[in-house]
């Protein structure tokens, strides 16, 4: 079994931690330490902004862990040393139940679910800058999106085993071409 927890900072001693993304080398980050059948080994996870966003969990396939530093959403092998990058963006994070998994606002303009299979789904761009009054019940995402054209937030609905969405301030058609449904 492969554990992973948060550090206070980097241990002064011992080997040197690996440092994600490469280039941030001397830099400290979210410091995480993986512990399992292979050498203990600790990881400096480059910070992104958000410092209210971060985690660090088991992976729901139960082989990787799933870190979150200040919104940089990693996957680490631990028993490889290695981590994949899926977002710089994270602002906000919601656990779903079935399957395991999360769902994740990125940068307050859409959302994506992840589960044990890795991505599930992107939605469109929902909001020109911002949600409110996030709801996650019965298989449905709910809330409000900000539109700076009229000062005003405007309602929002995703299917939490698809993606598909209606509604939000930025418009029914996916232009940016972000969305990917399940």
């Amino acid at each position: 079994m492969i554990e992973a927890r948060r550090l206070p900072g980097l241990p002064p001693y011992g080997p040197l931690p690996i440092w994600f993304p490469p280039g941030s080398i001397g830099r400290e980050g979210l410091v995480v330490e993986f512990r399992g059948d292979f050498e203990t080994w600790v990881g400096s996870f480059q910070r992104n902004g958000y410092r209210e966003v971060e985690l660090v969990s088991p992976h729901p396939d139960g082989r990787r862990i799933v870190v979150v530093a200040s919104g940089s959403l990693w996957v680490v092998n631990a028993e490889v040393r290695t981590a994949e990058l899926l977002s710089w963006a994270v602002k906000g994070i919601l656990d779903v139940e079935n399957p395991r998994g999360w769902i994740f606002s990125i940068s307050d303009l859409a959302f994506m679910r992840f589960h044990e299979g890795g991505l599930l789904w992107r939605t469109k761009r929902l909001s020109w800058d911002g949600f409110d009054r996030l709801r996650l019940k019965n298989g449905e995402l709910t809330g409000l999106s900000y539109s700076p054209i009229d000062d005003t937030w405007r309602p929002f609905s995703v299917d939490v085993a698809t993606g598909r969405s209606s509604g939000g301030s930025f418009g029914e058609d996916d232009a940016e071409d972000w969305e990917v449904l399940r």
